[in-house]
């Protein structure tokens, strides 16, 4: 006699059933938000249907350019922390150059009108 299909699925269902008790919650909170989210969404409907062929055309191109993106990725990951560790010094600077560049604007029609024609 063979058991039904059901039957022989308990095993996994037991597993997958305490996740699901651990997302329940989560789910709980989120579903509210989605669901103030259903009006603006029903409305981006026609711009997303006028949009869709224009990504389905750039697609393909996006798809081809992942190795580079994969092989640039490591080097990306070297630098941002470089990056991260000037960030002090660039809000410590800000300031100044928020004086300046007001200064630096007001004589940008003196500098274009030294510009050869």
């Amino acid at each position: 006699m063979q058991l039904p299909h059901y039957i022989m699925q308990l095993p996994l269902f037991n597993k997958v059933l305490p996740l699901f008790f651990k997302v329940l919650p989560l789910f709980n909170k989120v579903l509210p938000l989605f669901i103030m989210q259903l009006p603006l969404f029903i409305k981006m409907l026609p711009l997303f249907f006028k949009v869709l062929p224009l990504l389905i055309k750039v697609l393909p191109h996006y798809i081809k350019m992942l190795p580079l993106f994969f092989k640039v990725l490591p080097l990306f990951n070297k630098v941002l922390p470089l990056f991260i560790m000037q960030l002090p010094l660039f809000f410590k600077v800000l300031p100044l150059f928020n004086k300046v560049l007001p200064l630096f604007i007001m004589q940008l029609p003196h500098y274009i009108m030294q510009l050869p024609l």
